[in-house]
């Protein structure tokens, strides 16, 4: 089968699927070379489909990283599985106009046809992490200027910033990501059972 007939064959396996997803899929060969790209991506990178085509991965990422990339790359396809990468190292992607921008990727490697590739789901984490950045810095700078919190030493509810009075799950769950299942130590649940062990 022609290269031409291949991508042709690819797009029309997979194209109306990766339109439906929320992030941007680029599908890539052994070599490297973006097989597919979804609108997400188009519009994510500032690319168009024809633009890409046939061009290595490393056009979507900041130049100073093409060489790490593609030892990266090579690693990868040496033991290709699933992975999630972004996640606690900082990735950078490049637009069309050469903005930067924060990304997560994960991997997942594909046989079509018997030959490898590789799908990279792309999320542009930018705005996300801006937003938390701005969460963390004015809960720092709100600690600072308090720095105390009051907690009732009879029923241990703490007071809010309008002086109601809330518990500290309450009070911990309106300011963070934190949930508070609950649950008895053996110490509750011994003063329940006595005959607990």
């Amino acid at each position: 089968m022609s290269a031409v007939a291949e991508d042709s064959f690819i797009e029309s396996l997979f194209l109306p699927f990766i339109e439906t997803v929320p992030d941007a899929m680029v599908l890539s060969n052994a070599e490297g070379k973006i097989v597919l790209i979804n609108t997400n991506t188009e519009k994510l990178f500032g690319y168009r489909r024809d633009e890409v085509a046939g061009e290595k991965v490393e056009v979507l990422i900041p130049a100073r990283f093409h060489a790490r990339h593609c030892r990266h790359r090579a690693n990868y396809y040496s033991d290709p599985h699933i992975i999630p990468m972004g996640i606690g190292r900082e990735l950078s992607a490049c637009r069309k106009d050469g903005s930067e921008f924060r990304v997560e990727v994960n991997l997942s490697p594909v046989q079509i046809k018997g030959e490898l590739f590789v799908w990279s789901a792309i999320r542009d984490v930018s705005l996300r992490e801006a937003l938390l950045d701005r969460m963390l810095t004015a809960l720092q700078e709100r600690g600072s200027q308090r720095g105390i919190v009051s907690i009732c030493a009879w029923c241990k509810r703490v007071r809010d910033d309008r002086g109601s009075w809330q518990t500290l799950e309450q009070y911990v769950a309106s300011h963070s990501n934190i949930n508070f299942p609950h649950d008895l130590c053996k110490d509750c649940l011994h003063k329940l059972d006595p005959n607990y062990r």
